[in-house]
């Protein structure tokens, strides 16, 4: 059963095992030494308050007494002198007074905040393990152009491009890996990362493409393009351009 005492240099509240009584110890706020008492101090004290209490209560009901008392108008008695009458009327008010001063309370003890504070860090610790964090991604699209007609040269089509890869995104998030040599289509992320590790190794001619076009069909999901892109990034092409068409040759 722990037992609380207050420390008198630093009025903190704080509880050890009842072993302890009678014994001097340190307080851990301030280090200074805490003579606790021994347990017959402690039922002394507890005596004297049920006896303070037991007071407390008999003024009290003395008090009611005498209020519930008729007062009764005594005839002055012409025998009794007025010396006589006025002393017996202060035995009779001494003996039903009672006192109205406030009991003092006892000593407050602090309430000890430090199982609640755990108890914080414990939920605090399980949101942030239990807690699941996404990343999100963005793909900078080009500015639209102009539609008045270019003064620069004719591009050669991507297909024939040899320095170019091309995957197509269609409106199920398969894709369609398109090379100078060869097309496949990869169904997943997986083989989408080996189609373009093959692609980037170079072709017959031994050209080594360097950068990668994704074409994504406007009704497919926004994460396939972007594991498009992350198969890029691992096959290690160097520039990327995406593009959106809304249908596919």
């Amino acid at each position: 059963m722990a037992i609380r005492f207050q420390c008198p240099s630093c009025q903190a509240v704080r509880a050890v095992n009842e072993r302890m009584l009678g014994k001097e110890i340190q307080c851990p706020e301030c280090a200074a030494t805490v003579q606790l008492p021994s347990a017959e101090d402690i039922e002394a004290q507890k005596q004297a308050k049920a006896q303070l209490r037991r007071q407390q209560a008999e003024r009290e009901s003395a008090l009611r007494k005498a209020l519930a008392t008729p007062v009764q108008v005594a005839v002055a008695d012409p025998e009794v002198s007025e010396e006589e009458r006025l002393a017996a009327e202060e035995k009779a008010l001494a003996a039903a007074s009672a006192s109205f001063t406030r009991p003092k309370p006892p000593s407050g003890e602090d309430m000890d905040m430090t199982p609640m504070v755990d108890v914080t860090f414990l939920l605090l610790i399980f949101f942030m393990i239990t807690a699941s964090f996404s990343v999100q991604k963005s793909i900078q699209r080009p500015a639209a152009r102009k539609e008045d007609p270019s003064t620069n040269a004719v591009q050669q089509d991507p297909e024939e491009n040899t320095d170019i890869v091309t995957v197509q995104v269609d409106e199920f998030n398969a894709y369609n890996v398109i090379t100078t040599d060869w097309d496949r289509v990869a169904g997943s992320k997986q083989d989408l990362i080996v189609a373009l590790n093959e692609a980037h190794a170079g072709d017959s001619s031994g050209n080594q493409p360097t950068k990668l076009i994704v074409q994504a069909h406007e009704d497919c999901m926004h994460g396939t393009v972007i594991a498009a892109l992350d198969a890029g990034r691992e096959a290690q092409f160097e520039s990327f351009e995406v593009s959106t068409v809304e249908q596919f040759d």
